[in-house]
């Protein structure tokens, strides 16, 4: 800003929003009362945030947890979003942005919550007798905030300004984990502005927590990582937790006193819950697989294996493989039987009819029972994948680096796995929106497997999920690619159902096919593909399965539920391999 010594008013106006006050409502009961009790979309209580601004024409974004609902009432804006929620950003067209708004206490279900909202326009006049000068302040961490003259000041990176009239002040500075600092600035020179230089004296130890394995730590109940976490605690006892799957969580308390020096914290790991299974087939001595890996030949008593299911096939040569999936209790023997089919005298399935439709050899159509499907050759190519440049500032830190990908030729669904599809092969659906038209939803990772091991056993054909990079590469049109932001487009709103934070899935084929004729890639509901989570390389891939360790499976594409910055075709995401959602399904790929 130029200031220039005139005998008129030069008026500045600034615009900013920011939070004051956030504090847990012991009192109020409207998140749990009936008529003011909004629930989300697995059917939990929603927590519920009191917005209190004399502000309207907010716009409020949970991320992945997305918002379950807003409500304009006198003086406050109502925002009901999930428990375990982490951040929240708040959008406004004249006052600008607050991005990733860290709650400072954790976001439990069916509680009320109050946000005070800092909004407004700063005017500042400048008359030819300066009687008015700059205060900065300069802050240490740099996400400390400065109160002055009882006014909280917008800082960024570190740096908060304000014009004073000459006078005396008091300020107070403070961040999360550091010991608050008060003083005064006096404002008194029309020449030079007042630096005021302030670093907070930590009120925390850097804890750094270990534990083999995968397993993950939680710390008073909020996960934390996996394998391995540091960050900074304040002094206090504090509850260190390890889980894992089908383990036992361990769980120990921990006095954490503030000092200069590092802690270190070895953590026991969780202990695993054993079953074990009876496995027999007929004919005899055939191999016996378990998660893809021989653990020996029918008929065979496996022990020590963990609780929970697992993937069984069962294979011998001349007979077809058996796959099925079974769940081991703990303290017990489970049982499963196999008839193998003989290959020689095997007739094809009953009401599967595969038949191609189409005279372009890129295209093949399948039928069971009464659902058809179509599956789009996608020929071999080399693409860039992970955060290129239309990605733009959209791009998260899990899309870098960008790395070249080469991959073989492979069919994938022109549509999402539909209702009729998977009513046609399983014998439950849990869909919340029961279309046969709609994308299945309410699905897990381990449920596909099954899905896709009982297809096969119809058809005779070896369909699975697609890749992380077969999905990205489909995704952005292939060969044909165009280089678009969305799968098909630059403009959201004709690929993708997104954004809108309520709802449900829509039918398939409702919006615009990408380059390839896939549909639904952005948007809809959100994909499981068959890789582990793990970060990219930064060098080049031939064919990659993704990390080659770990527990959590990736799903992309984005969904109804989600804003449009999730929809982009590098956008990624991730959970336990048994997690169902409202809105996760899943595409078939065929090799």
């Amino acid at each position: 800003m130029i200031i220039t010594m005139l005998t008129c008013a030069l008026m500045v106006n600034a615009q900013s929003i920011s939070v004051s006050c956030f504090r847990l409502l012991e009192n109020d009961l409207d998140a749990n009362t009936a008529g003011t009790m909004e629930k989300d979309q697995n059917g939990e209580v929603a927590a519920l945030i009191k917005v209190v601004t004399t502000q309207t024409g907010f716009t409020f974004d949970g991320g992945a947890l997305g918002i379950v609902k807003t409500k304009q009432t006198p003086g406050e804006i109502w925002v009901y979003i999930p428990r375990g929620s982490k951040k929240i950003s708040i959008k406004h067209q004249q006052l600008g942005v607050l991005r990733d708004y860290y709650f400072p206490i954790s976001v439990e279900a069916a509680r009320t919550y109050e946000m005070v909202l800092v909004t407004g326009t700063v005017e500042t006049t400048i008359h030819q007798a300066r009687t008015s000068q700059y205060v900065v302040f300069q802050l240490t961490p740099s996400n400390a905030f400065v109160e002055l003259d009882g006014e909280v000041l917008q800082t960024n990176g570190g740096t908060a300004t304000k014009m004073m009239k000459f006078g005396t002040y008091n300020y107070r500075v403070q961040a999360p984990n550091y010991l608050p600092e008060a003083g005064n600035v006096t404002v008194n020179d029309p020449n030079n502005k007042h630096i005021v230089t302030v670093a907070l004296k930590p009120n925390f130890s850097t804890v750094t927590l270990n534990v083999d394995g995968d397993a993950e730590i939680w710390v008073n109940g909020e996960r934390k990582g996996t394998g391995s976490w540091t960050g900074n605690l304040g002094a206090g006892t504090y509850e260190f937790e390890t889980r894992k799957p089908n383990h036992r969580s361990i769980s120990v308390t921990h006095d954490i006193t503030v000092t200069s020096e590092p802690q270190t914290i070895s953590l026991q790991s969780p202990t695993p819950i054993l079953g074990e299974v009876d496995i027999n087939s007929a004919p005899a001595m055939a191999d016996i697989y378990i998660d893809g890996k021989k653990v020996g030949q029918t008929p065979q008593l496996i022990g020590k294996l963990l609780i929970g299911q697992h993937q069984v096939r069962i294979s011998r040569q001349g007979y077809r493989d058996f796959s099925s999936t079974i769940t081991v209790k703990e303290g017990e023997t489970s049982t499963l039987s196999a008839t193998l089919e003989d290959l020689q005298t095997q007739q094809a399935a009953a009401n599967t009819t595969p038949t191609s439709t189409s005279s372009d050899e890129g295209r093949m159509t399948f039928t069971v029972g009464k659902a058809s499907f179509t599956m789009i050759l996608v020929d071999g190519g080399t693409f860039s994948m992970g955060a290129t440049s239309e990605q733009g500032e959209d791009a998260y830190e899990d899309e870098s680096p960008a790395h070249q990908v080469t991959l073989s030729s492979f069919y994938i669904g022109e549509t999402e796995v539909s209702q009729a599809l998977w009513d046609a092969v399983m014998d439950k659906n849990y869909s919340t929106n029961r279309n046969p038209s709609n994308p299945v939803t309410m699905v897990s990772w381990q449920d596909c497997q099954v899905f896709v091991n009982k297809l096969n056993q119809r058809t005779g054909q070896k369909f699975r999920l697609p890749t992380e990079a077969e999905w990205e590469f489909a995704a952005r049109g292939g060969n044909k690619s165009q280089g678009y932001k969305y799968s098909g487009s630059n403009n959201v709103a004709e690929v993708a159902w997104c954004g809108n934070n309520k709802g449900d899935s829509h039918s398939i084929k409702s919006k615009k096919a990408n380059e390839l004729g896939l549909y639904d890639m952005s948007g809809n509901v959100w994909e499981w593909v068959q890789d582990k989570w793990g970060d990219y390389p930064s060098s080049a891939q031939t064919n990659p399965t993704g990390a080659s360790s770990g527990y959590s499976r990736v799903f992309r594409g984005g969904s109804y539920f989600h804003f449009e910055e999730y929809c982009r075709v590098s956008k990624r995401y991730y959970d336990a391999p048994d997690s169902r959602y409202a809105y996760l399904g899943f595409r078939l790929a065929l090799q």
